[in-house]
């Protein structure tokens, strides 16, 4: 019985050289699933590197293939390599149909490698257990990447393509990745093709090239709003608007934003320093804002934003009763909101 924890899979793949045998790659991280998959099938020499076998090596077959012609894969299984070595199959999309037909074909003797590719599998389910109950199988679980994980992945990779990355820059990046492997991956390279020649990233460089532009938009627009600075309101806006936002939407936000300003200088009137506050309130705005909200909390004053937000509720309702007019009387209310806040 092989089944293996998620932290013993990058060790495991780096251990040995594999030419035989089952591999089930499985998770909720569908990009490391594939990345790990490709891995196996590539193999690895003993220092730790991966060498790319040749694409017509590798057998691919999807799982609809399968349960639909099961003879096929026991051909692809039982049938030598062209080039002298062992089969590699890879198997995509693997699901529970697929044990019964892997319990037949490992009653024969074969040398094949058997890469099965499939999405998070519950501890029950027919594949997951067959495979970690064989003695020729291995599971490998490929979940989302933690803290640690990505912080490391991330250093590694500008090590390797030396390339220097800023604390912040490298922070940032931390919280924007990690869901999926591949999608991380592919920022990643982005960054280093932009960054070939300077060799270096900065925030700004993340920010532009990796950000949510609409969520980028919306926090300066508020912070905008909230500072009393009109030139970057409009800018971001516009941006806001140009990246899929509505009025609605924007509204809403700016409306969450001031009840948030609202708890914080509570905190700050009976005592408590902006900065304590911010560090108790949840959920905390980006680290990227930090500065900008304590400076709003110190400026405004309760009633102030009490004002603030009666008027963006009022907008909110005027918006939908006058559909055609959101854009004018959105822009119109938090301009009015910005010069206000530029007094103080």
């Amino acid at each position: 019985m092989t089944a293996l924890k998620a932290y013993q899979v990058d060790q495991f793949l780096r251990d040995k050289s594999r030419k035989s045998g089952s591999f089930l790659v499985y998770g909720s991280d569908l990009g490391l699933v594939h990345e790990r998959a490709m891995l196996l099938c590539n193999g690895a020499n003993p220092n730790g590197q991966h060498v790319v076998t040749n694409a017509s090596e590798i057998t691919v077959l999807e799982m609809d293939e399968i349960q639909a012609n099961p003879e096929k894969l026991a051909v692809e299984i039982l049938t030598p390599s062209l080039f002298g070595d062992s089969p590699i199959i890879r198997i995509r999309n693997g699901n529970k149909y697929l044990a019964p037909i892997l319990e037949e074909l490992f009653q024969n003797q074969f040398d094949a490698l058997i890469v099965i590719e499939a999405a998070n599998l519950t501890k029950r389910d027919k594949l997951r257990v067959f495979i970690e109950e064989s003695r020729r199988g291995w599971a490998l679980p490929c979940f989302a990447d933690d803290a640690k994980s990505l912080h490391i992945l991330i250093e590694h990779f500008f090590e390797e393509e030396t390339i220097s990355i800023s604390k912040e820059a490298h922070s940032y990046l931390c919280s924007i990745l990690g869901n999926d492997r591949e999608i991380t991956r592919r920022e990643l390279e982005k960054l280093a093709n932009f960054a070939s020649d300077s060799k270096t990233l900065n925030l700004d460089d993340i920010v532009t090239l990796c950000g949510d532009n609409s969520t980028i938009a919306l926090d300066r627009l508020l912070d905008a709003m909230g500072l009393g600075n009109a030139n970057e309101l409009e800018i971001s806006l516009d941006k806001a608007y140009n990246s899929g936002l509505d009025s609605q939407v924007i509204l809403l936000m700016s409306a969450r934003h001031f009840n948030m300003l609202r708890t914080l200088r509570t905190k700050v009137d009976t005592g408590s320093s902006a900065n304590a506050a911010m560090a108790s309130y949840y959920p905390k705005p980006h680290f990227t804002r930090t500065k900008f909200v304590e400076k709003q909390v110190s400026m405004w004053k309760e009633q102030s934003i009490a004002n603030a937000a009666k008027r963006l509720f009022d907008a909110i309702l005027l918006t939908r009763q006058q559909t055609a007019l959101s854009q004018t009387i959105t822009r119109r209310t938090l301009l009015g909101i910005c010069l206000a806040a530029s007094k103080y």
